[in-house]
């Protein structure tokens, strides 16, 4: 609890995969209740899915704590008022599934709720499918490009995509669709030029 304390006060807490440099692609299913902390993985996540009886809120505020960092992180997804609603109505208020989808919160509702691990699957497995080095490369530009301004962001990316210039899977992509065929993606770890030290 300590160092959750000194994390805490110096905004470097290590809960998500955001908060910890991961660059693989994360997928956050949510299912039943989702509250507080909690939000922490729906707003640092890549995608969001829930299910149908899915609800959102944040009690902070209904037990003497101060609503910040998961909401201002969720405030890059939705509109500021509709996340400050949920932080000033704290535990008297939940945003259904079906709001947080309108709002941008999710990119799916899943009904019946009993498929929402099968669709989680089923979507990890069509993201397996692309190169790993590609989506690295494009998971750090997009997410980097929240920490800048717009011309700063792009030439973040634009940095990304150079480092990609040459990597055997922009030869094998073309190949593989002029083939007809599924590609045969570099592995991660052996020819990725575009890594960077994390932290």
């Amino acid at each position: 609890m300590r160092e959750q304390s000194r994390r805490t006060k110096r905004a470097e807490l290590r809960l998500t995969a955001w908060h910890n440099g991961v660059w693989k692609p994360v997928i956050a299913a949510v299912n039943g209740v989702c509250a507080g902390g909690g939000l922490h993985f729906v707003a640092d996540a890549d995608i969001v899915i829930a299910s149908a009886n899915a609800t959102f809120l944040d009690p902070h505020v209904s037990i003497g704590q101060v609503t910040a960092s998961e909401a201002i992180a969720l405030v890059r997804k939705s509109p500021m008022e509709s996340i400050m609603r949920m932080a000033l109505t704290g535990r008297y208020e939940r945003l259904s599934a079906t709001r947080a989808y309108e709002l941008g919160i999710l990119s799916q509702v899943v009904d019946p709720p009993e498929r929402l691990r099968d669709e989680a699957q089923a979507l990890a497995e069509k993201i397996a499918q692309n190169s790993p080095s590609a989506m690295r490369a494009t998971k750090r530009a997009l997410w980097g490009a929240l920490e800048l301004g717009l011309t700063d962001a792009c030439r973040a990316g634009a940095a990304e995509i150079v480092a990609m210039w040459g990597h055997p899977d922009q030869e094998e992509g073309p190949l593989a669709f002029v083939e007809r065929r599924e590609p045969r993606w570099a592995p991660l770890e052996s020819v990725d030029r575009t890594a960077r030290p994390e932290g």
